[in-house]
This record gives structure tokens, C-alpha cells and sequence, in this order.
């Protein structure tokens, strides 16, 4: 069981890791204005945010944000997502927050569409 979680992380997580920083380094290049984002730091961003996302996330658990509703728990997420990918994008990309806001909002607002999806099949 424990291979097949693995196996599933490696041919589904990476690409869509690796897609994630490929979109986000054209709307840091493009929407944010950041000349120095490219790939690699994209993909740092990623990352980064993915952690800091789960460290927040972890204390409250999954079922306490369920219980806010499904709305409650989708401006949660939002709310959780804006503060990771704006303060790891700052902080990574060396830019101001009003920079790396533009620049993520709306990788945020995509990931806030697949969450409202993953969250409604638990409802």
C-alpha cells in the first residue's frame, strides 16, 4: 500500500509540481513583473508554499476545516493559500508583497477552484 502511495506521488505530484512552476513563472514574468522569476525559483516558490500551506494547515486538521462548510473551508484554504504563495514569492523571488501578490493571485485563484472541487466529493 505504502509503494503504491509513493508510486502515485512520483507520476502524478511531480508533473503537476513541475506544471504548477512552469504557470507560475510566466504570471511572475508576465502579470507580477518580476524580471528575475524563472523556473527553478517558480518551482522553489512551489515548494515552499506547499510546506508552509501544510504547517499552517496541519495544527487545525482537515475535519475542523470541514466543519466550517464547504464555503468556510474553501476561504480558508484562500486565505491560507494568499499567505504561503505571497510570503514565499517575496521572499524567494526578492520582490515586494504587492509584486508577488499580482504575481500569484491567480495560480491562487486556480488552486482555490481545484480545492472547491477536491472539497465538494467529501461533502
Amino acid at each position: 500500500m505504502e509503494g503504491m502511495i509513493i508510486t502515485m506521488a512520483l507520476f502524478i505530484g511531480i508533473p503537476v509540481l513541475v506544471a504548477g512552476a512552469f504557470i507560475l513563472k510566466t504570471l511572475a514574468r508576465k502579470v507580477g513583473k518580476i524580471e528575475n522569476a524563472n523556473f527553478k525559483n517558480s518551482l522553489l516558490v512551489e515548494i515552499a508554499a506547499g510546506v508552509l500551506v501544510a504547517i499552517i494547515i496541519s495544527p487545525i486538521g482537515f475535519e475542523e476545516l470541514m466543519e466550517l462548510g464547504i464555503i468556510g473551508s474553501i476561504l480558508a484554504y484562500i486565505l491560507v493559500l494568499t499567505i504561503a504563495y505571497t510570503l514565499m514569492g517575496k521572499l524567494i523571488w526578492k520582490t515586494t508583497f504587492i509584486q508577488s501578490f499580482k504575481a500569484n493571485i491567480v495560480w491562487i485563484l486556480i488552486l482555490s477552484i481545484i480545492i472547491s472541487i477536491v472539497v465538494s466529493k467529501f461533502y
